[in-house]
């Protein structure tokens, strides 16, 4: 009736606004429905504050990226970071042919050259290649085809962020992509599994997104670099998760196992 949420009602309770039957609990009574009808009244009639207009979004695709999804990556990229692109098509084209799930975004229903968020993370399973572009001794869109690998052998992968990037309007996705990234590794499970995610934060947004994993700093490379070690205990209820899940479906392997530095 009022169109409230069950705790702004109890504060009407507890405020006194709205009566309890007497001898009762204060959250196992019954209401005066009186007092109800008043504030629903009270409400209709009073002038209604200003809100900031809740926005409906339209549908979108959530699917690994592909060459045709290109000219929409590098739009949004370009929307995100103006002229300081981080990347090409040359640069994405080649790490796509040769791994067809580097890359997730999400994408208007309607208009899937309307990348509204996508996620970029490179295997690579030389470290040197990732610490020489955490130095600043290389760019990452100086990284080939053939340093990155498939997804096609069984053990533990060493991950590079290379993007994640959002639309001013919908950084929401950036959470919604980053589930379904972890699904697609718990569906990997225990065949493949990550081992280590490397990332850099080159924004406040990127920041806060690396702060939310628990990451930790890694200032040996660069002040802004981070290392996620899923052998270490995850403070990030996140990795948490995504490790209690991977339990459910078998014991962790030896590299996953908890250690001490």
């Amino acid at each position: 009736m009022l169109g409230i949420s069950r705790g702004s009602f109890f504060y009407l309770v507890e405020s006194g606004q709205v009566k309890i039957e007497p001898g009762r609990k204060q959250r196992q009574g019954r209401y005066n429905l009186a007092d109800i009808i008043a504030i629903q009244e009270r409400r209709e009639t009073q002038v209604k504050r200003k809100y900031k207009k809740r926005l409906v979004w339209d549908p979108i695709t959530i699917d690994w990226a592909q060459p045709r999804d290109l000219i929409g990556i590098l739009r949004l990229d370009y929307l995100v970071y103006d002229s300081q692109m981080i990347a090409d098509f040359s640069t994405y084209k080649p790490w796509l042919e040769k791994n067809p799930r580097v890359a997730i975004g999400a994408y208007d229903q309607e208009d899937r050259e309307k990348c509204l968020a996508y996620i970029c993370i490179l295997p690579i399973p030389d470290e040197s290649v990732i610490f020489d572009v955490l130095r600043g001794k290389r760019e990452e869109y100086s990284i080939k085809a053939d340093e990155i690998e498939r997804y096609d052998r069984p053990g533990g992968y060493t991950l590079l962020t290379n993007s994640a990037v959002a639309h001013p309007d919908r950084p929401d996705l950036l959470y919604k992509l980053l589930f379904r990234y972890a699904q697609f590794w718990l569906e990997q499970y225990p065949e493949r599994y990550i081992r280590k995610i490397y990332a850099q934060a080159v924004s406040a947004k990127g920041d806060l997104l690396v702060q939310h994993f628990f990451m930790a700093p890694r200032p040996d490379l660069a002040f802004n670099a981070y290392e996620l070690d899923l052998a270490r205990p995850a403070a990030s209820k996140v990795v948490r998760r995504l490790k209690e899940e991977m339990i459910k479906i078998a014991p962790l392997p030896p590299d996953l196992q908890p250690h001490m530095p």
